[in-house]
């Protein structure tokens, strides 16, 4: 069924999205895209471990900006939709700031330079692209998580709260919201669906069967095939 719908969808698509981003965004892999945007094309570019504080580094240990520039050359596309900043606010800023204990604003400002290299990248997309920027995802691993993995296992180290980095995250998210709004560039933030009345994300977000610090891709799904319906349309080229 998978196959046919996949098959059905190639035969009528009027609309090619390229997706740049980390992990995050193999969301798109989801079957629901196939149901609720059928006419849309997706090219999947991610980058595990890509941050938004390496994008302007040639030497980054992840690459995320050459590969993202050799997709955007290399497949043809009629918009970007780009999901970047999880990985700083969830582990990389946290990591770092830790390497300067003695300065106690150093999440901070670590996560505006983070922001503001991000920021430079959209800006850069969006004079040749026709871009859509989605917020970084929000922290899913509780205080108290059991590590699933490796990734797990590295993030469990950190000592900071989820509240701690909720809190940074939707800082992150506002700065770039902020830039977006000033270039003209749609930008989708979840935090009103994905938020539960103690500010933490909702266990509808949250994988149940264990620790990820991935959201729910079934609820993901959802919340972006119907928040990207109308943006899509009014990306699309014109006849």
């Amino acid at each position: 069924m998978l196959r046919w719908a996949q098959a059905r969808r190639e035969r009528r698509a009027t609309h090619t999205v390229l997706v740049l981003g980390d992990s995050h965004v193999r969301v798109f892999e989801h079957w629901w895209f196939l149901w609720a945007l059928p006419r849309v094309r997706w090219h999947i570019e991610y980058v595990p471990g890509g941050t938004a504080t390496g994008l302007p580094n040639p030497r980054s240990q992840t690459q995320a900006a050459s590969r993202f520039l050799a997709a955007l050359r290399s497949v043809p596309h009629d918009s970007v939709v780009l999901n970047l900043g999880e990985v700083d606010t969830g582990y990389t800023i946290w990591a770092r700031a830790a390497r300067e204990a003695q300065d106690a604003q150093a999440p901070q400002r670590l996560m505006q330079q983070a922001a503001d290299r991000y920021i430079a990248f959209i800006t850069e997309l969006a004079a040749h692209h026709r871009l859509l920027v989605v917020s970084a995802p929000l922290p899913t691993l509780p205080d108290d998580f059991e590590p699933a993995d490796a990734v797990g296992t590295t993030r469990k180290a950190l000592p900071h709260t989820q509240a701690e980095r909720t809190a940074l995250t939707l800082a992150f998210n506002d700065r770039v919201a902020a830039a977006c709004a000033a270039l003209g560039v749609p930008y989708l933030d979840d935090r009103a669906a994905s938020l539960g009345p103690d500010g933490l994300v909702s266990p509808a977000w949250q994988r149940r069967d264990r620790a990820d610090h991935h959201y729910h891709r079934g609820t993901y799904a959802r919340w972006l095939a119907r928040a990207l319906k109308p943006h899509l349309r009014t990306l699309a080229p014109a006849p």
